[in-house]
């Protein structure tokens, strides 16, 4: 059986990938309930699979939508589980457990809301940075 919000992050990057209009999808995410990511997201491959599409997905529609991409990474428009969240926070929050960048480290932020927290992975992919597709606004 197919996991329904795998199933809705992939059909997501794949209309921005062609870039079509995602709306819909993008506004059943939203009222997706915090439990129902919990539950449904218990490995972290499933997580991993989940924010990888999510993440991807969001950079292709959000460098369509912003002009300027000092600021695509850093503004909250991802509308999860009535959660607001920015491409930092789905990168560094949760993909990379809760860890922020400075210069060339990375330093613990214990200031993530609970909402990141609890749908965080719980080892971090050293590999991560490979799929996680931000070199695609070159090509934009």
């Amino acid at each position: 059986m197919k996991n329904y919000l795998i199933t809705l992050s992939e059909k997501i990057l794949l209309k921005a990938q062609i870039n079509e209009d995602s709306v819909s999808l993008r506004r059943e995410l939203f009222y997706v309930k915090q439990k129902n990511l919990e539950v449904n997201l218990i490995t972290d491959d499933l997580r991993k699979a989940f924010w990888i599409n999510i993440y991807n997905a969001y950079v292709l529609i959000l460098a369509n939508e912003t002009k300027q991409q000092k600021k695509l990474f850093k503004q909250k428009r991802i509308k999860i589980a009535r959660n607001r969240l920015s491409l930092n926070d789905v990168e560094y929050g949760i993909l990379k457990r809760y860890k922020f960048k400075i210069g060339s480290i990375y330093i613990y932020d214990p200031f993530y809301s609970k909402f990141i927290k609890n749908i965080a992975i719980n080892q971090v992919d050293v590999n991560l940075h490979l799929r996680l597709d931000s070199n695609a606004l070159m090509d934009i």
